[in-house]
């Protein structure tokens, strides 16, 4: 009788990454949502059951304990995206203002697939004492950081980017107007002179300031003006 190939089944209960599959990409969902709308720290093993609509056992059953479903949060969404943004950069050559228009749009697309991000990256990043804050810190792009911040200033030298901008700046100063305010547009939404202000709007705002700071600035010879 010729042996069956293949692996044998062990006896016992299946891993948790084996079972149900669907299941655990819907906890992590419901994880995801509810620590960007409510933050983690008010956030309940419960309540995520209650959100994916099972019992809070099969929580605890894909995720052994709260550290483990952070770990899984940070790497399975967060750095997903993440690697989304970035994942272009460095190969390749690429003008300096191409660079940054590249991640700006990358970065609006991810946020509108993923409206949990905004929120949660001022949350539970930016946010002092926010509770994803170190898990984020050594997972970082430094590399792909700090080659923007030479190409940029590749481009001064060359004379194509404003000298009076700080390369290693450049990134937080783009993270800092499209994340911000697309976590806080349900709050400036509310004023009459912000109200029905779009997405593309935004972003096409985000863009001019970027470009203006960014590009080199006209020949001197108008008076007025800061100086």
């Amino acid at each position: 009788m010729t042996p069956r190939t293949g692996k044998i089944r062990q006896p016992g209960r299946p891993s948790a990454s084996q079972a149900h599959p669907d299941l655990r990409e819907q906890l992590l969902d419901a994880a995801t949502g509810l620590f960007a709308r409510q933050g983690i720290a008010a956030t309940t093993m419960g309540q995520i059951a209650a959100q994916a609509g099972v019992t809070p056992a099969m929580v605890h059953y894909h995720f052994t304990n709260r550290d483990q479903l952070l770990d899984a949060v940070v790497d399975e969404r967060v750095m997903r995206v993440i690697g989304y943004v970035w994942g272009p950069v460095g190969q390749g050559e690429a003008e300096p203002l191409a660079l940054v228009a590249g991640l700006l749009e990358r970065l609006f697309e991810s946020a509108e697939r993923q409206p949990w991000l905004p929120p949660l990256w001022l949350r539970e990043v930016l946010n002092e004492g926010g509770q994803l804050r170190e898990r984020m810190l050594p997972r970082l792009p430094s590399a792909k950081l700090q080659w923007l911040a030479e190409r940029l200033a590749d481009g001064q030298r060359a004379g194509s980017v404003n000298p009076a901008i700080e390369p290693r700046l450049v990134f937080l100063s783009l993270l800092g107007m499209t994340l911000l305010s697309l976590a806080t547009a349900s709050l400036w939404q509310r004023v009459p002179a912000l109200e029905g202000l779009s997405r593309e709007q935004l972003q096409r705002h985000v863009w001019a300031m970027l470009a203006g700071g960014l590009s080199m600035p006209p020949e001197e010879g108008h008076s007025g003006g800061c100086r």
